[in-house]
């Protein structure tokens, strides 16, 4: 199963565990691959949910080895360096659970 049926077709227990997922996946190429680097308030508005809502969300899925969360405290984009800390995730499992 590839990352893209994974995110789209597992039963998370929460649906904002999906719309996380769905974010970090269309991020980057969809080949699901690699690291996603996301401003927390991105992820939280996708998500129309409040940032406490989503990092809870967000350590469910990676105590559940679904998601691989590190932090990075200077990001750089262009020629700008943003001191507000940014999340690198990666979704890390792909297993045989979809229905």
């Amino acid at each position: 199963m590839n990352v893209a049926d994974f995110v789209n077709k597992y039963p998370f227990s929460n649906p904002l565990q999906r719309l996380i997922l769905l974010k970090v996946l269309m991020s980057g190429s969809l080949n699901g691959q690699g690291e996603r680097v996301l401003d927390h308030e991105v992820l939280a508005n996708f998500c129309c949910c409040s940032k406490p809502a989503m990092f809870r969300e967000s350590k469910k899925l990676e105590r559940l080895g679904f998601l691989s969360v590190r932090q990075i405290g200077a990001l750089t984009t262009g020629l700008k360096v943003r001191l507000e800390p940014a999340r690198g995730y990666t979704i890390t499992a792909v297993s045989g659970g979809a229905k």
